[in-house]
């Protein structure tokens, strides 16, 4: 790894994470940290491999990025992308200052909960916490010292999370990359723009058939964007709300309904095997057809505490079911690679090539891993939950990454949300009754980044990053490295750049401060005591019979069609707004294949890699137009 490709690649991770609090949640342009494909890095790649590459060859060959500095500097940049922006800062603050602020003689919350907060796990200083959400007053500083020791807790407990994620990444990598091949759809375009073999431009942006596909998002976000600054121009309505037609029993039950054309979707899905893209969207529709059934059969769809976005608790249960089964099939299915690094890490039998050429010594990965993980549970204890609680928490935690991490490499979903949490999930299992008051108020005052919010968790953006390094034949250990360093900087930068956005804007105006959770804690602690709630514990049950049904027919008959990645996300967040987009990129590629075949597949490939680069880069453009203008919610392209 080169010099100038580290210095590059974290000063720009450290620009990402002061830029994007302000982009996100000021200007609320598209998020440039968001998601799993997020946007300020691959803009970046993009300019640095068609703009800055091509002069830099011009003037002489030797001064341009090689194609491995191009990958590391983007996998730097991947490794913090989530940490300012929605998958860790977005609601991580208000979790140490809601219980303060929202709290009033009428919902006595002083008297319910309090005394289960340990005294340095929140801000205690009530000016801090009023400034924070309303802003400063004129001549009033920062108060970074209120702050300082809950966010260095919790700051131990972010880096062991991240620490952890990067052990399984390593563990599960080579079942993955080179057992399993997994498809990796979002690393694709990085590595087409990356890899140069000859003349002053990349052949990449020599494709007539690729600008053909980048010319059609660039037409249409060009003429949506305009209308969003001038409202008399017109436009293309790419996000159409079905609810006006579905009036009345018991279409009803079918609401909230949306078709959301994203373009990158459509590419991104082209990518994909058939019978993946096909679940996606067969799924999403399937659980459309349960509300349907029960809407005419007259079930009351009720939708519990922690279940998330548009799902009900029936659905997120199923989810929760499928995913906690895959996790674990996948931790199976890796189990002699998992055992040879085990036997290695503790100095037992004979090193093997394949353990050495690991990302990251297996005396680190196997000792690391464990003790992370008991490291988690300590912090858990100390934060009020019982040891027996926070051990099922942290299983369950790795259970979810690696679950979520599959689907993402798999089904190459650059959004991803499930419907179901932690809190969903214990409550309609173990119930209140067998959860002590000082455990659920951590588990519903905790931030959200690492447990209910994962749409930016950090285990993907590792496995994605290795995947990139092979395949531009970059020192992986290096990289890990690199990318930990990344990680670290970005955290304690966006702690920065989070606090002054929301003391400069007051947290309430740029929506990173709400209740913390606080509001279901007390909701909760009021309501009697429950047990089991044994109807979505049963739809648990079933997702996951249903789950390892999918996967026995897929071993048993080749013909099946049916994948069992799209039951995952059954009722996903993901899965409501790309449902879409899916479904035609399915439909296309069906096309391609079936009246082309394979060499018809691979010519019109470079189009669907069009529709993603033009989408991109059109975002990219119209997030530096509302930085420039100051205009709030302008034009955004991708999903918030």
């Amino acid at each position: 790894m080169s010099n100038r490709a580290l210095g590059i690649g974290i000063v720009l991770a450290i620009l990402e994470c002061l830029i994007a609090p302000y982009n996100d949640f000021v200007i609320r342009n598209t998020f440039l940290a968001g998601g799993h494909f997020p946007l300020a890095p691959f803009f970046v790649l993009t300019v640095l491999a068609l703009v800055v590459n091509s002069i830099l060859r011009f003037l002489h060959p030797k001064l341009a990025l090689s194609s491995q500095e191009l990958i590391v500097i983007w996998c730097i940049m991947i490794a913090v992308a989530g940490i300012p922006s929605s998958g860790m800062m977005r609601d991580a603050l208000s979790a140490f200052a809601a219980y303060n602020y929202f709290a009033t003689p009428e919902n006595e919350w002083r008297s319910l909960f309090f005394q289960h907060i340990p005294e340095w796990r929140v801000v205690r200083d009530e000016g801090a916490i009023v400034s924070f959400y309303e802003g400063l007053s004129v001549g009033e500083r920062i108060p970074w010292g209120a702050w300082l020791k809950p966010l260095s807790v919790w700051a131990l407990y972010v880096l062991t999370a991240y620490f952890v994620m990067i052990c399984l990444a390593v563990l599960l990598r080579k079942q993955w990359v080179e057992y399993e091949k997994c498809t990796f759809p979002l690393v694709q375009l990085p590595v087409e723009l990356s890899v140069h073999r000859s003349g002053v431009v990349n052949a990449f942006f020599k494709s007539r058939k690729m600008w053909v596909g980048f010319a059609i998002p660039a037409f249409i976000h060009t003429l949506n964007g305009l209308h969003a600054y001038f409202p008399t121009l017109p436009h293309i309505p790419i996000r159409i709300w079905l609810d006006p037609f579905l009036v009345g029993r018991p279409l009803n039950a079918l609401r909230p309904f949306q078709i959301v054309v994203l373009m990158s979707m459509v590419g991104f899905s082209y990518l994909l095997t058939l019978e993946v893209a096909f679940s996606l969207w067969f799924f999403f529709l399937f659980f459309k057809l349960q509300c349907l059934i029960g809407g005419m059969l007259g079930f009351l769809i009720t939708k519990g505490p922690g279940v998330k976005w548009t799902a009900y608790s029936f659905s997120a249960a199923q989810e929760a079911g499928a995913c906690l089964t895959l996790g674990g099939f996948a931790l199976f299915k890796a189990r002699r690679h998992i055992k040879q690094l085990f036997l290695s890490g503790f100095g037992r039998g004979v090193p093997r090539s394949d353990v050495q050429n690991e990302p990251m010594p297996a005396g680190l990965t196997v000792p690391g891993l464990i003790a992370g993980l008991l490291l988690l549970v300590y912090l858990s204890v100390l934060m009020g939950m019982s040891l027996g609680f926070a051990v099922i928490f942290v299983i369950f935690s790795v259970g979810v990454f690696v679950a979520l991490t599959w689907q993402i490499i798999n089904g190459g979903i650059p959004f991803i949300n499930p419907s179901f949490s932690p809190q969903s999930f214990f409550l309609t299992t173990l119930g209140t009754a067998r959860m002590t008051p000082s455990t659920t108020t951590w588990l519903f005052m905790q931030p959200t980044g690492l447990t209910s919010h994962l749409r930016e968790f950090m285990m993907p953006n590792v496995m994605n990053g290795l995947k990139a390094a092979d395949t531009v034949k970059a020192n992986r250990r290096k990289l890990l490295m690199a990318m930990g360093l990344a990680m670290v900087l970005g955290l304690l930068v966006s702690y920065y750049a989070v606090l002054k956005v929301s003391y400069q804007h007051g947290a309430l105006y740029v929506h990173t401060g709400g209740s913390g959770g606080a509001r279901w804690l007390s909701a909760i602690l009021t309501s009697p005591p429950m047990g089991t709630d044994w109807t979505n514990t049963g739809w648990t049950l079933f997702g996951s019979a249903f789950t390892i049904g999918l996967m026995w027919m897929r071993k048993v008959f080749v013909w099946w069609p049916i994948h069992p990645i799209g039951y995952t996300m059954l009722s996903s967040w993901a899965s409501f707004k790309l449902w879409f987009s899916i479904m035609l990129g399915y439909f296309l590629k069906y096309g391609v294949v079936k009246y082309g075949g394979l060499r018809a597949y691979r010519e019109a490939r470079p189009l669907f890699l069009g529709l993603i680069l033009g989408e991109m880069t059109c975002a990219g453009l119209w997030s530096i137009v509302g930085m420039i203008t100051g205009v709030q919610t302008g034009y955004r392209i991708l999903l918030d």
